[in-house]
C-alpha cells in the first residue's frame, strides 16, 4: 500500500506570504518585501483581466505538512481566443517541491494536468523534468519546432563578446580586452553581410505602458478576424497593460507602435532581460503583431527594435517564437541563432476536439508573451 506525505489543498491569496517564503528558501527569485509580495500575487490572482472568463478558478496547489508548505504548483489564469471563442487557460507558474517531499510531485502534477474548469493547461518555461511530467500526464510539445531556437542580432559587438568571454570564465579585464579585439571582425561580418534589420522608421513611436490605449483594442479585434483558426493570447489593451506591468522591469517596457493616421497597424513589445553576472545588456522582443502580418510593418518593427536597443546601449536584441511565415520575415534579416538548453513549451488540451486542433502548428501564434515566459 502506497502512503502519501502531507496534505494537498487549493492555494489561495492568503497563502501569498508563506508561498513566497517557501519559494525563496528553495532558491527561486521572488519579491522580497511584504508589499512587493502582495502586489505580485494580487496582480496574478486578483487584478487579472482573464478572471472574467474563468469559473471556479484554480490558483494552484499547496502541499502542507504540519502547517508548513512543502510544495507549490502555481497557476496563472489566462484566456486565449479561437475566433470568437474564448479558450480558458491555466499557465504554470513557480513550481517547487521540498527535496524530502519529491515523492509527492505526481499528486501536484495530477492537480495541475487534470483540472476540470479550464480548456487548456500550459507550461511555457519548462525545464526537462517539467517537460517529461507533461508528456507523462497526457500533454504534448507545442508544435513549433523552431521555438527553442533563439534568433538574435548583435547591437554592440565589443560588449556582446566581452559578456561571452565572461560567461566562459574570463575575468572582467581580460574579457573586455578580448571583446574589444574580437569586435572588429564581428562588426565587419555584421556590416558586410547586413546582419541587422533595416527599414523605414517614420511610422514608429516608442511608448510606455501608459501609451497602450484604445486603438490596441481595434487592432486586437482585427487580428482575431484575420486569424480565426489560430489560438491567440488576449491582446486587448487592458490585458497588455496588466501582463507587462507585473514584473519588476515594468518601467523599462516599451511598446514600439506602428501607426498609419489614426489606425494602429502593429507593434513590438521590448523588455529588458540583462544578465548582470556577465555584464550583458539584453533587449528582447517579447511580442510582435502586425495587421494582416504585413511584411512591411514587421520589417519596420524589427528595424525600430534594433535602433531602440542601440539607443538604450544594449549589446544584443533577441527574438523567440512566431509562426513560420512571420518568423521567415525575421530571418531575412540574417540573425544569428542559438538553441535553448531544452524545449520549454508544453500543453495539454482538456476539452474535446481542442487537442486535435492544437496538434497543427498553424493553430499557434506563440511568442514570449504566452504563458509566463516574459514574467521570469
Amino acid at each position: 500500500m502506497t502512503t502519501t506525505k502531507g496534505q494537498l489543498r487549493p492555494a489561495s491569496i492568503d497563502d501569498a506570504q508563506a508561498i513566497t517564503a517557501f519559494l525563496i528558501s528553495l532558491g527561486l527569485v521572488m519579491p522580497a518585501c511584504e508589499d512587493a509580495t502582495r502586489r505580485h500575487w494580487q496582480g496574478l490572482w486578483i487584478d487579472n483581466p482573464a478572471l472574467a472568463h474563468h469559473t471556479n478558478t484554480s490558483l494552484g496547489s499547496v502541499l502542507e505538512d504540519d502547517g508548513e508548505i512543502k510544495g507549490f504548483f502555481g497557476n496563472i489564469p489566462q484566456v486565449s481566443w479561437l475566433g470568437d471563442k474564448p479558450v480558458t487557460i491555466s499557465s504554470a507558474r513557480a513550481w517547487a517541491v521540498d527535496p524530502e517531499f519529491r515523492s509527492e510531485t505526481p499528486r501536484l502534477c495530477s492537480a495541475f494536468f487534470d483540472q476540470s474548469d479550464v480548456d487548456l493547461v500550459l507550461i511555457s518555461s519548462a525545464n526537462p523534468p517539467a517537460g517529461k511530467r507533461c508528456l507523462a500526464f497526457g500533454g504534448a510539445k507545442m508544435p513549433q519546432p523552431e521555438y527553442d531556437n533563439i534568433l538574435y542580432w548583435v547591437v554592440n559587438a565589443s560588449g556582446f563578446l566581452s559578456a561571452a568571454f565572461r560567461k566562459k570564465g574570463c575575468g572582467s579585464f581580460m574579457a573586455s580586452m578580448l571583446g574589444l579585439m574580437g569586435s572588429m571582425p564581428l562588426d565587419f561580418n555584421i556590416n558586410i553581410k547586413g546582419r541587422r534589420p533595416y527599414g523605414a522608421l517614420d511610422n514608429l513611436t516608442p511608448v510606455s505602458l501608459d501609451g497602450v490605449d484604445a486603438v490596441f483594442d481595434d487592432l486586437w479585434m482585427r487580428k482575431r478576424r484575420q486569424m480565426p483558426d489560430t489560438l491567440l493570447a488576449s491582446r486587448d489593451a487592458a490585458t497588455l497593460r496588466w501582463y507587462f506591468g507585473l514584473g519588476a522591469g515594468r518601467d523599462d517596457v516599451r511598446f514600439l507602435r506602428y501607426d498609419e493616421g489614426d489606425m494602429l497597424k502593429g507593434y513590438a513589445v521590448l523588455v529588458r532581460e540583462d544578465a548582470p553576472a556577465i555584464g550583458l545588456r539584453r533587449m528582447k522582443i517579447a511580442d510582435i503583431v502586425a495587421d494582416e502580418n504585413d511584411s512591411k510593418i514587421i520589417q519596420a518593427l524589427l528595424a525600430g527594435s534594433y535602433d531602440y536597443a542601440r539607443a538604450r546601449q544594449c549589446h544584443v536584441l533577441e527574438l523567440i517564437g512566431l509562426p513560420e511565415d512571420v518568423r521567415a520575415m525575421a530571418q531575412k534579416n540574417k540573425p544569428f541563432s542559438r538553441p535553448m538548453a531544452t524545449f520549454p513549451f508544453f500543453y495539454k488540451a482538456l476539452t474535446p476536439g481542442l487537442g486535435e486542433k492544437l496538434a497543427n502548428a498553424n493553430s499557434w501564434y506563440v511568442t514570449a508573451y504566452d504563458g509566463d515566459t516574459s514574467l521570469i
